[in-house]
């Protein structure tokens, strides 16, 4: 997937980029504006960022789950070799303490992750915050809607200026 970053100054820009993209196929679940006051823009009926776009939640958690299946994954193993209580410990304490272990470690970096701004919007906060204006981020699967963007974006709407843009873009990386 790739997502594009634009930035711009005016709701009413941020209204026009949103309807110019949905007649151009981009679905309204594809667009994600963040601002300052994210009341104005529900007002507006413009498609928000959610918790898991504003922080670093999916990302912490996912880390956090691969950390704790490792860890959970070694204890089983150190758990069903030395045989600690005098019980014939197999292959099930393997799997529950990897189970329990990725569970953990995905409910650590959760914790850690939704009090961390997202590292992708970083970069591009303190145009937001500070200067009062909007993150506009869209999200293409294909050509065709990479096509789409770029082509409503540079022939209609030239008050946004692009920002950036993630070419491989994830979550949870």
């Amino acid at each position: 997937m790739k997502r594009f970053y634009y930035m711009t100054r005016s709701l009413s820009s941020v209204l026009g980029i949103s309807r110019d993209l949905k007649e151009a196929g981009i679905g309204e679940n594809r667009i994600h504006v963040l601002g300052r006051n994210a009341g104005v823009l529900e007002q507006a009926h413009v498609h928000t960022t959610t918790l898991w776009e504003e922080t670093d939640i999916l990302h912490y958690g996912f880390v956090g789950a691969m950390y704790g299946m490792i860890f959970g994954l070694f204890a089983g193993f150190v758990l069903a070799v030395t045989d600690p209580w005098g019980i014939d410990l197999s292959s099930g304490v393997i799997i529950a303490a990897t189970a329990f272990g990725t569970c953990f470690g995905a409910w650590l970096g959760g914790i850690r992750g939704i009090s961390t701004r997202n590292h992708h919007i970083e970069p591009y906060l303190h145009g937001v915050e500070k200067d009062g204006s909007y993150l506009v981020m869209v999200d293409a699967d294909d050509s065709r809607q990479v096509y789409s963007i770029e082509k409503v974006m540079q022939t209609r709407h030239q008050e946004a200026r692009e920002a950036g843009q993630e070419d491989h873009y994830s979550p949870f990386f």
